[in-house]
């Protein structure tokens, strides 16, 4: 039977764990870049967030529409005042639930989640002394930490109202 074609045992094994050797090593390649995409991902994530609530923020304090009554709260995790259009506006951050939430007159809407730090730091209007009062303030210094899984992100912005 010189003309039987065919594998023999050895060849068989020896394919199946060439293909089993490529197989891994192809399979942690798209391990490690979906673990990539995970992370951005959450980089992202959190880095959106966290500058969409810094941006509203800055955005809204600006138009405090005066000094004095109309700043109704001044402290390190909750600022309330009325806005130019006679709104009544705050914000204020529940260190418990990780949560910024701005104040809409009624009740707290959920600006941001996962926010492990923050605080308002109040200056007068020369920009150096600290604290301010309602009857002299100039600058609010937001500083805030967010983190979603294990990326953190800090950010920190100076606002300077409008109408002082």
């Amino acid at each position: 039977m010189k003309n039987t074609r065919g594998f023999t045992l050895i060849e068989i094994v020896i394919t199946i764990v060439l293909i089993s050797i490529l197989s891994g090593i192809a399979a942690l390649i798209i391990l490690q870049g979906i673990n990539t995409y995970t992370n951005e991902q959450s980089r992202g994530d959190v880095h959106y967030q966290a500058r969409l609530a810094m941006e509203r923020m800055a955005r809204e304090i600006r138009l405090i529409r005066s000094q004095g009554a109309d700043i109704t709260s001044l402290l390190p995790a909750d600022l309330r005042f009325v806005d130019i259009n006679g709104s009544s506006v705050g914000f204020n951050w529940i260190a418990a639930t990780q949560t910024l939430n701005r104040w809409n007159g009624a009740g707290n809407d959920v600006l941001a989640s996962g926010v492990t730090a923050f605080t308002f730091t109040y200056y007068q209007q020369d920009g150096v002394t600290t604290p301010a009062t309602t009857a002299n303030l100039g600058i609010v210094e937001i500083a805030m930490t967010a983190q979603q899984g294990a990326e953190t992100l800090q950010l920190r912005s100076r606002v300077f109202p409008r109408n002082f």
